[in-house]
């Protein structure tokens, strides 16, 4: 294209001098024609650039992330002239579209089309845009060339993907069986919950109740409960999406896995996370598994739903201090964090923290202040080689 541009002038500067010089038909037809060319040039490039249009569309309406769907990809021409020297680019590193090289230049003949039948990958789940990001344009003479943003881009929701696992690396299903259980609980513990009708007075905590507003009694040793909670960290953590939607993929993915894990293994399991208030999803079964499949899938992580809010009404809660295991999935070790793993401790909770993360300081750190088990997830793991 440069070498064309320096070829134009060199052209136009000659046609110069021949009418500076020797005057006459054919030189005044030489300069009109080496001035044309870039003004047709350009006026080609803004045809192309109005009248060209492209539609995408898909045969299904839910896209699973690592999976591969049809796309349908058509460059239309609504004009009388020739369109030539068109490229298209994709949106990356989100997602690609298979079969289809950016290098390729289409030419479309007037009021004609082209309809590509391909593939399209997307990598991770969240809504984004994907196939076509925007188009290039060069005249025939290749001088010119405009590259603009496609004006009706394709966004979809991308759901996470359920990995599923018969055994686990990282825990044991044994830790999650047992359960306390009595038929006559008589002896409260040092733990307290809300209080609901029927309760007896005399087990009212004051102390607590005065502390908190509300009435709280003390628990039951043998009361039941799940023995098994899951904590999802809910912060978003950049304004970059090419940082925040491969980790809250990645910590999707692993609530979801353990999810699926525990209900085939008749482990039924509590799962908090925060959205303006604590949110609680009980998986006993395959319908509360999708129920939460559903909400993980459309959850949105947000800036202001930070780890201190969540761990503050976790606390209030207070329901998770009787379980026999919890699982914490976070992208950072916070000092919220670090205080309610040594609260569950102190009350004989196990506790298992999946921290996901490719900063390997931030890894090192949380190995050195967590005082439960810790693995170090990162972003781009395959979750059947390190859960």
């Amino acid at each position: 294209m440069a070498a064309n541009r320096i070829i134009l002038i060199l052209l136009w500067i000659l046609s110069l001098i021949g009418i500076s010089f020797y005057g006459g038909p054919v030189t005044y037809v030489f300069f009109a024609v080496m001035t044309m060319i870039p003004l047709i040039s350009l006026l080609y490039i803004l045809i192309v650039y109005f009248r060209f249009k492209i539609y995408q569309d898909m045969n299904k309406n839910n896209v699973v992330a690592d999976s591969i769907s049809d796309f349908y990809i058509t460059l239309q021409n609504e004009d009388f002239l020739t369109f030539s020297g068109i490229r298209i680019m994709f949106y990356s590193p989100f997602s690609s579209v298979l079969g289809i090289d950016e290098r390729t230049e289409y030419e479309l003949g007037p009021f004609s089309g082209i309809k590509k039948e391909t593939s399209l990958l997307c990598r991770y789940r969240g809504e984004y845009e994907v196939g076509i990001k925007s188009i290039v344009i060069q005249d025939f003479f290749r001088i010119f060339k405009l590259t603009y943003r496609n004006r009706e881009p394709f966004r979809i929701s991308v759901l996470p993907q359920i990995i599923e696992f018969t055994s686990l690396k990282t825990l044991d299903i044994k830790d999650t069986s047992s359960v306390e259980t009595t038929a006559n609980a008589t002896e409260p513990d040092i733990l307290v919950r809300d209080y609901v009708p029927g309760d007896s007075m005399r087990m009212i905590h004051w102390p607590s109740s005065a502390s908190t507003g509300k009435l709280l009694v003390r628990k039951m040793t043998g009361e039941e409960n799940s023995g098994l909670g899951m904590i999802i960290d809910p912060s978003r953590y950049s304004e970059d999406p090419s940082y925040y939607l491969p980790l809250e993929n990645k910590i999707s993915e692993i609530a979801i896995a353990l999810a699926m894990y525990f209900v085939r293994n008749n482990t039924p399991v509590s799962i908090y996370s925060f959205s303006g208030r604590l949110i609680e999803n009980t998986v006993k079964d395959t319908e509360g598994f999708k129920s939460f499949y559903s909400f993980i899938s459309h959850f949105i992580f947000e800036k202001d739903n930070t780890q201190e809010k969540l761990f503050l009404h976790l606390a209030e809660r207070q329901s998770v201090f009787s379980d026999k295991l919890v699982i914490m999935i976070l992208h950072t070790l916070s000092p919220e964090a670090n205080r309610t793993v040594d609260l569950l401790k102190r009350n004989g909770v196990l506790v298992v923290i999946y921290l996901v993360t490719d900063d390997d300081k931030e890894a090192e750190s949380a190995r050195i202040l967590c005082e439960g088990d810790l693995f170090v997830i990162p972003t781009q793991a395959d979750l059947r080689e390190v859960l």
